[in-house]
């Protein structure tokens, strides 16, 4: 019998056991489809009190996250949408708020020292605004102060900082909670929102001013109604226990019917706060306590809220470095800007000449101005430039390229 040795072959024999033999250096992995991280099952996904009755509303099946819950994002088309916002009224979700409850025989004297403003002023269903600041005098989070009672607050802010201020109530009789989940919140908004308002029985909206709230009863459901916003117009928001706010939203919609109502997601919401020229963390720029560099988090100067701080006052949180600043002045200022660029462009630096002296924080198309409009944080030494500002776009299928612009002010719309 012969031997066979299967060491001995043709040299001139390719022997190939796959496409990838004899490269020089190991695939790269992108070339192939990863295993999922987790099985579909174990995913998890955090929806608000309204994610059902929203969800019946969508169309499209177009989703985005804010503080870890799912939101609509667009609900029909974001034409028909804005048109139902600036013309006749909208209803949106915004459960995802974060809400601190604030009670205590020192509640007041502990708002006073951790927010910019006193809140010796605000009285009972009264809102003001708030903003809290770091040490370095940068903004960590801000929004609405409710009082509810004398010694009863509600803090609503976009983003938790709840051990922060749990570590500076330490010295003060008072209790800090996180209610965030037990109350649920949607907006109206629009010309007609205060007819749709009283459709379904809630008289009282036509005798609130802004900054005012009011605790009514609807079909047995007590419901706090607020005229806050940040759209622009006339703007109500309602805070309802979460059982209790499917039932609410239900009723608003049937009811807004008539009025040509419609619900809104959030690509919306963010084109109207545009329009409104309102900045906001997350977006425009970062919490004091999350911010990688000094360039992306902002002071209330650098965002032209100087009125919200009352330097002249007892102690509060950032006092020493807001006077600072305020002596010195701000190294940046959040501005308007327009630009003639079609939609659907990506809006990036600002310059003036050659040098680089900004960046644009978020922009969109504005469909009752007819062109982009967007904010930017500029240096302030580049504000008094002879020659124009100009930004660098992204086009599709143009490139990079520059646009002139124009610093508008802000908000972008008159709002009556």
């Amino acid at each position: 019998m012969t031997e066979i040795n299967l060491d001995d072959k043709d040299e001139t024999e390719i022997v190939q056991l796959s496409p990838l033999d004899g490269m020089g250096t190991a695939p790269d992995p992108a070339w192939f489809e990863q295993p999922a991280n987790e099985l579909p099952f174990e995913r998890y996904v955090l929806t608000t009190p309204l994610h059902l009755v929203a969800a019946t509303e969508s169309r499209t099946n177009q989703w985005t996250e804010w503080n870890g819950y799912t939101l609509a994002n667009v609900y029909t088309t974001v034409e028909q949408e804005y048109d139902a916002l600036r013309t006749r009224a909208a209803l949106s979700d915004i459960s995802p708020l974060v809400k601190y409850r604030i009670s205590g025989k020192d509640a007041a004297i502990y708002l006073d020292r951790l927010l910019t403003q006193s809140v010796a002023g605000v009285a009972v269903n009264q809102v003001a605004r708030a903003v809290l600041c770091a040490g370095d005098g940068c903004i960590v989070t801000e929004g609405l102060l409710f009082r509810l009672g004398e010694t009863d607050f509600r803090l609503v802010v976009r983003s938790p900082h709840l051990d922060w201020m749990l570590d500076s109530a330490e010295d003060f009789e008072v209790g800090v909670e996180d209610v965030s989940g037990t109350i649920a919140a949607m907006s109206l908004c629009g010309p007609l929102a205060e007819a749709v308002l009283e459709a379904v029985g809630i008289e009282q909206a036509n005798s609130l001013e802004k900054a005012q709230a009011v605790w009514v009863e609807l079909g047995g459901m007590p419901v706090y109604v607020s005229r806050t916003g940040m759209m622009g117009g006339s703007e109500f928001e309602l805070w309802a226990d979460p059982d209790d706010a499917p039932i609410v939203w239900r009723r608003l919609l049937d009811a807004g019917r008539t009025f040509g109502l419609l619900p809104v997601g959030m690509a919306v919401r963010n084109v109207a706060r545009l329009e409104n020229g309102i900045a906001l963390e997350g977006i425009d720029y970062q919490s004091g306590f999350s911010a990688p560099d000094l360039s992306t988090a902002c002071s209330p100067f650098d965002l032209g809220q100087g009125d919200r701080v009352s330097l002249e006052r007892s102690l509060f949180n950032g006092q020493k470095a807001l006077t600072a600043i305020a002596k010195r002045g701000s190294r940046h200022a959040m501005k308007g800007i327009e630009v003639d660029a079609s939609p659907g462009v990506r809006i990036e630096a600002i310059f003036v000449g050659d040098r680089k002296v900004g960046r644009v924080t978020s922009h969109a198309w504005s469909p009752r101005l007819q062109h982009h409009i967007a904010l930017a944080l500029i240096e302030t030494d580049a504000l008094g430039a002879s020659s124009g500002f100009t930004v660098e776009v992204n086009e599709e299928g143009e490139g990079c390229k520059r646009l002139a612009v124009k610093l508008e002010k802000r908000p972008f719309l008159e709002f009556s």
